[in-house]
């Protein structure tokens, strides 16, 4: 049985998986009460579903990038959890979340998350042997600057607002917009892409786990050859969902 949280912004969720089914799943959306709702929520689902914590083989927690904040929230929850149960933490970029709730086509995927002041921070992934994989470097945007970005048609999915939306809509018609329901965070996802990893036996140190964030020359404004900085545990080479 494996535990997902994923606290990568202001949509925070957790999962409890089994490897077969997705014993309980939730998702809110929280401001600044990352840390005092976290282990309410997680102890509460386990009382839900009757299932002790001493079942757990892994807790799976995303990586990001996100919020500063809310990624240390999750992933230092998870790893004191696994410290106290003597059980692995698999860390799972955000992104690729987001990818593979998408259903795959031949269309070029682009995943979208909230980086703060007006920005976007992005990644591209492509369809390869049934999976979406991305070799591409996280990128951020304004709204504005995302718009003359995408020059094909492309999937775009993610966290987009209502204003965000309507512009897509209306100034480029190659952005194929998922609906709000399939832009949804669920940490079920996490959970089966950690359990594949937990499976394959695919787990580094927790010590070795650290968030993804971004850091840019200029915060408030994206040049087509700026890319930020990032701390990434996963291969270079890319991944595959």
């Amino acid at each position: 049985m494996l535990l997902a949280i994923d606290t990568s912004t202001s949509s925070v969720g957790i999962a409890i998986f089994d490897g077969s089914t997705i014993l309980g799943e939730t998702t809110w959306v929280s401001t600044n009460r990352h840390t005092t709702i976290l282990a309410k929520a997680v102890k509460q689902m386990f009382e839900d579903i009757e299932i002790d914590q001493s079942g757990l083989k892994g807790i799976a927690c995303a990586l990001g990038p996100g919020s500063f904040t809310s990624l240390r929230v999750g992933l230092s929850f998870a790893k004191g959890m696994a410290v106290g149960l003597e059980i692995p933490v698999i860390g799972i970029p955000t992104f690729d979340i987001l990818a593979s709730a998408q259903p795959v086509n031949d269309f070029p995927l682009c995943v979208l998350l909230q980086a703060g002041r007006t920005r976007l921070a992005t990644c591209i992934y492509r369809q390869e042997k049934g999976r979406w994989v991305s070799n591409s470097e996280i990128t951020v945007h304004t709204v504005e600057s995302l718009v003359d970005f995408i020059h094909e048609p492309t999937n775009v999915a993610g966290e987009i607002n209502a204003d965000a939306r309507a512009m897509f809509r209306r100034q480029n018609k190659n952005m194929k917009l998922a609906s709000p329901a399939m832009c949804l965070r669920r940490p079920g996802y996490l959970a089966e892409l950690a359990w594949k990893q937990l499976e394959k036996g695919n787990v580094p140190s927790a010590a070795d786990l650290a968030p993804i964030y971004l850091h840019t020359k200029d915060p408030m404004i994206h040049e087509s050859n700026e890319k930020p900085t990032v701390s990434d545990p996963q291969d270079d080479s890319g991944r595959y969902l």
